[in-house]
C-alpha cells in the first residue's frame, strides 16, 4: 500500500476528574459515541475516525474533545498509561497488514518516544496489570490494532508525534525496507529519535510537521502526565464572574 493510501486511526482512553478527583466516566457519556465508552465504563474513551494524515487525525481529536468539554466543562481530563489505578491504552489502528517487521518497527519506534517521554512509573503499573506490553496488537479487518501505547492525548505535539512516528515506522518497512531495530543497534532511545529522520527514505509530506515536533518534544526537560490536558488543546474557557 502506499503511503498516501496508508490511513490511520485510534481509540486512545481517558481518566475523568472533577475538581482534581476521579469520577466515572460512565456518569456522562454511553457507548457507541465519539467520545464514549468501551470495555470499562469507569474510563472515557475517544474514536475520531481514520484519516491518511497525521496532522488530520489530531485535529479530529481536537474536535470530539471540545465536543466532550462543551458538553460537560466541569470534567478534567487525564491521559497516560496508569491514573487514578486504572490503566489506560492509547490503540493505533493503521490499514496494513500485520508482519512480523511492521510489528518490530512499531516496537522500536514508539517505545523509543514512550523512553524519552512517558511516566516511566505509570508504564510499570499498566505492564503489571497486563497492559502495555511489547508487540501487542490484534490483527483486524481493516489492517492491525497496535495496543502497546498508552493514552498518548496529552497535548495536540505529542498526539501528532505519535501518529507521525507510527506511520513513518510502517513506511520505513513497506517502502525503505529498514530494520528499526538494526537502526537503533545501541543507541539510547534519544540520540535515535533525533536520527530517525535520516534514516527515512521515503517521508510523506504530512509527516514532515510532526518530525518538527518530534525535535521540539525532545528538548523539553520534564513532562507533567498528571496535568488535564483541556488546557493544552486550547479547549479551557475562563468562567465569567
Amino acid at each position: 500500500m502506499s503511503p498516501e493510501k496508508l490511513t490511520l486511526g485510534c481509540d486512545p482512553e481517558l481518566v475523568c476528574r472533577v475538581g482534581g478527583e476521579f469520577t466515572s466516566a460512565s456518569d456522562y457519556f454511553k457507548y457507541q459515541s465519539s467520545m464514549g465508552l468501551d470495555g470499562n465504563d469507569e474510563i472515557a474513551e475517544i474514536r475520531p475516525g481514520y484519516s491518511t494524515s497525521p496532522i488530520d487525525l489530531t485535529a479530529k481529536i481536537r474536535a470530539v474533545l471540545e465536543y466532550g468539554h462543551e458538553k460537560y466543562p466541569e470534567l478534567e481530563f487525564i491521559s497516560g498509561h496508569y491514573v487514578d489505578n486504572y490503566a489506560i491504552g492509547g490503540h493505533i489502528h493503521i490499514s496494513v497488514e500485520p508482519t512480523e517487521e511492521i510489528i518490530d518497527a512499531l516496537d522500536v519506534v514508539l517505545s523509543s518516544l514512550s523512553d524519552c517521554i512517558d511516566d516511566q512509573e505509570q508504564i510499570i503499573y499498566r505492564r503489571e496489570s497486563g497492559y502495555g506490553k511489547a508487540k501487542a496488537y490484534r490483527k483486524k479487518i481493516y489492517g492491525l490494532e497496535y495496543r502497546t501505547p498508552g493514552s498518548f492525548l496529552l497535548s495536540p505535539a505529542v498526539t501528532l508525534v505519535t501518529f507521525t512516528l507510527a506511520k513513518l515506522a510502517v513506511v520505513g518497512v513497506t517502502e525503505d525496507n529498514l530494520n528499526f531495530h538494526k537502526l537503533k543497534g545501541n543507541d539510547d532511545s534519544y540520540s535515535f529519535l533525533m536520527k530517525i529522520e535520516d534514516y527515512l527514505v521515503t517521508i510523506p509530506d504530512d509527516c514532515r510537521e510532526g518530525l518538527d515536533e518530534l525535535k521540539i518534544l525532545l528538548a523539553k526537560r520534564s513532562i507533567n502526565w498528571e496535568e488535564n490536558i483541556l488546557p493544552n488543546w486550547g479547549l479551557i474557557t475562563e468562567v465569567a464572574a
